[in-house]
């Protein structure tokens, strides 16, 4: 336990001082340096590894390799891309269907987004930019993302789950990771990052919604390198999640209310609408032998 241990206070450290800094320099949530800052830090969990094994050679084993195999193992490339949309519409829909009120095609989230980054549709129906948003979230949008979800896949799923598996079981590993990973979140959900800060249960239910949904995308995660034995596979699933994310706001309209029901949805954090993933991943879960505590 002692390298896990390792492993997790350099993780941390490495990736909360990226935070802290930003954080320190005033910086706030919007700005593009933010997601300048998000992006270093998800390899963050990559380069803790690479330095332990740096310091003790073959003493931090990476249970999966870079190898694409793209012949063999196509459909999972393709479920990578395709499953975490089909899920995410699933949810929002969910959540739309409880909000029927915060549901508009007037596209209004599009506009204040365009805004914020001081753009203007210019003419160009806001409509066709949501469209155009879909579609990138089915097609480049997962390839795009998956070199910055590789950072963390290397250290959550290579390293960490496989080698939580030999100590526990499916399910227990799972969970520690889970844990582990929606802590590492922290100092950015605190600051109102991905919940807001106007949710009832603050900051505890936001912690919540993070294990629950780390919990979840982890199954799928480890599900896809277990099958294909290559990060890309749950890389790619990994960037296909974080592009297909923010659909749900595509057609939500943005008001106060809004804000302080996203811990509910209905992006696929929330409580609501990330059902799918939850049920999928017990699914998972369930028809596995060795997922018992």
């Amino acid at each position: 336990m002692n390298k896990i241990r390792n492993f997790i206070f350099l993780s941390f450290g490495l990736t909360w001082m990226i935070w802290l800094l930003i954080w320190l320099l005033g910086i706030k949530l919007g700005e593009p340096i933010i997601q300048v800052g998000t992006v270093v830090a998800m390899w963050m969990p990559a380069l803790a590894y690479f330095i332990l094994r740096k310091i003790e050679p073959g003493h931090y084993p990476l249970k999966a390799d870079f190898r694409l195999a793209f012949t063999k193992n196509w459909k999972y490339y393709l479920l990578a891309i395709w499953l975490p949309a089909f899920l995410t519409i699933l949810g929002l829909g969910l959540y739309f269907l409880i909000f029927r009120s915060q549901f508009s095609l007037e596209f209004a989230s599009v506009e204040d987004m365009l805004k914020a980054v001081g753009a203007e549709p210019q003419g160009v129906p806001l409509g066709l930019i949501a469209i155009f948003q879909v579609i990138a979230a089915v097609t480049y949008g997962p390839i795009i993302n998956t070199f910055f979800a590789l950072g963390e896949e290397i250290g959550w799923r290579g390293y960490l789950y496989p080698a939580f598996r030999e100590k526990f079981s499916s399910l227990y590993s799972h969970l520690l990771t889970g844990l582990i990973w929606s802590l590492w979140h922290l100092p950015l959900n605190l600051q109102g990052y991905n919940f807001g800060s106007t949710y009832w249960g603050v900051p505890w239910l936001g912690l919540v919604a993070m294990f629950v949904f780390c919990f979840s995308i982890g199954v799928l995660l480890s599900f896809m390198m277990e099958k294909t034995g290559s990060l890309w596979a749950p890389a790619l699933l990994h960037g296909a999640v974080n592009a297909s994310a923010g659909l749900g706001i595509l057609f939500q309209i943005p008001s106060e209310q809004a804000l302080s029901l996203r811990i509910l949805g209905p992006t696929p954090l929330g409580l609501f609408s990330g059902l799918p993933f939850v049920i999928v991943a017990l699914i998972i879960l369930f028809k596995r032998k060795d997922s018992q505590l």
